[in-house]
């Protein structure tokens, strides 16, 4: 069985790219545009990984981190943002559950490596 990726953002053409790429790196990759979606795909199936962008039209991505862990307690969580998290964000997400962090500007290598890094710990 293929590892899955969700992942959250509410720009289509990210998710999209991400889609795309995980797939064709051997990935089961699922997507959501809204907290709502989120919330409803971490309940219903098995996940490995939550990619989860920081500004999501409809909430923030913070707030998403405790439903998520109490529904996967020990699925780990990419925080994903195009804007830079000073020291203290970064702190405040792991904190509420994230084990990483990616900035969309990062290549996808880097991203990759993110993920697998994360899968493995």
């Amino acid at each position: 069985m293929n590892q899955r990726i969700l992942v959250v953002d509410d720009e289509a053409p990210t998710r999209e790219l991400l889609s795309l790429y995980f797939k064709k790196r051997g990935y089961d990759v699922s997507t959501a545009s809204t907290a709502e979606d989120t919330l409803r795909l971490v309940n219903e199936m098995p996940l490995q990984l939550v990619i989860l962008d920081l500004n999501l039209g409809d909430s923030n991505g913070l707030d998403l981190l405790a439903p998520i862990q109490k529904a996967h307690p020990q699925i780990p969580i990419i925080i994903f943002s195009g804007i830079g998290l000073d020291e203290e964000s970064l702190a405040l997400a792991r904190q509420k559950g994230a084990t990483g962090y990616i900035h969309k500007t990062q290549p996808l290598t880097e991203m990759l490596a993110e993920v697998q890094r994360a899968l493995q710990s």
